[in-house]
């Protein structure tokens, strides 16, 4: 197991490079926000690199789904922890969310404006259909990666969620300094609440 995170924005290969146009920036930022959230909450300084995948739908029995991108996590490498944003919904999971996660193996479904405006709203949009989720998903593979069982990696991260989602207990909310700050100001990411995690 490398201490080392690698997201992957999918993308069909004729929208690539519009997507990477608008959803670049934010997604690299991102990537930098999740190294030093992982390294203030779970304490480990992990090395974490971003990618666009871009791919060529297939026919009906090869379309892009799942079971390929677990192939592409196998032929990258099973050691290195593979994060995949995919413009698509998982067919199956067992996660609260449009996510999955496996072993050294995390995919949410990247959620993007219809219209994209200022870059402030598309940031803000970016931070509340897509990072809280993702935060999700890296809590499942981080406490699993200190050997919990997973009734604590899974279930206990999935009754945090609930709190988020059920019970309007809050995300927590950061601005592009990586401050914490409340939901009213300007903030550009968003997590769930880790410190409610027993582990």
């Amino acid at each position: 197991m490398q201490d080392k995170l690698f997201f992957i924005y999918v993308s069909k290969n004729e929208e690539w490079k519009k997507r990477y146009e608008q959803d670049w920036n934010y997604v690299s930022s991102m990537v930098r926000f999740f190294k030093w959230w992982i390294k203030h909450q779970f304490h480990e300084d992990l090395a974490v690199e971003a990618d666009v995948l871009p791919v060529i739908p297939g026919k009906l029995f090869d379309r892009i789904n799942l079971a390929y991108l677990l192939r592409d996590h196998r032929e990258r490498g099973y050691s290195v922890f593979h994060f995949y944003l995919t413009y698509f919904k998982p067919m199956w999971t067992d996660c609260h969310l449009e996510g999955y996660h496996g072993e050294n193996f995390g995919l949410a479904t990247w959620f993007r404006p219809k219209v994209f405006s200022s870059d402030f709203k598309n940031e803000r949009y970016f931070a509340d259909n897509n990072c809280a989720k993702i935060s999700h998903i890296l809590c499942h593979e981080l406490i699993r990666r200190k050997q919990k069982k997973r009734k604590v990696y899974f279930d206990q991260v999935h009754k945090i969620w609930d709190l988020h989602v059920k019970e309007d207990v809050p995300f927590l909310y950061y601005n592009k300094q990586f401050n914490q700050v409340s939901r009213n100001s300007e903030y550009k990411y968003v997590t769930i609440d880790s410190s409610k995690l027993e582990y």
